[in-house]
């Protein structure tokens, strides 16, 4: 399969610091465009002395030599802890707090209404992490509804 390491390593240590090249995290031969970890153990270090770090389902995309995409994907978790982990997440990598407060506030309306999870939407793109080249933060919401745990929020690190 094209999206998948032929052998799944349990941890990563990635160094994005001043390069994002498909060598930088040893991109094995014969994945073309995208490569995708389920569960892995996750430290990468990023412009601007940022790291991230967690266990997470990671998805890797390149276009040529260059990454243009780390996702970085958390499990499912029910909206209060989704919540809570994402504030962690915009504190760290300075995202705006208030469209997460909104989202949480309209979710908690939304659902005492009888609306589905999945109809509340979240994405909050931050500054580049240093200019003019280090990738932009993105957090947003994936939703898995029917669950007691319908919100997996992901961050994206996005060279463009």
């Amino acid at each position: 399969m094209s999206y998948e390491q032929p052998v799944q390593p349990t941890a990563v240590t990635w160094n994005l610091r001043s390069s994002h090249a498909r060598s930088d995290v040893g991109w094995p031969e014969g994945v073309r465009r995208h490569w995708r970890f389920p569960a892995v153990a996750a430290t990468i270090a990023l412009p601007g002395g940022r790291w991230f770090t967690g266990r997470v389902e990671l998805s890797v995309a390149a276009e040529g030599e260059a990454i243009d995409l780390v996702s970085a994907i958390f499990p499912a978790a029910t909206v209060e802890d989704a919540y809570r982990l994402s504030g962690e997440l915009a504190a760290y990598w300075e995202l705006p707090a208030e469209p997460l407060a909104a989202w949480y506030r309209e979710v908690r309306a939304g659902l005492a209404a009888g609306r589905r999870i999945n109809e509340f939407g979240l994405s909050i793109r931050g500054p580049r992490l240093e200019e003019p080249f280090g990738p932009t933060v993105n957090l947003v919401f994936l939703f898995a509804p029917g669950g007691p745990r319908p919100v997996r929020p992901a961050l994206y690190f996005e060279w463009s």
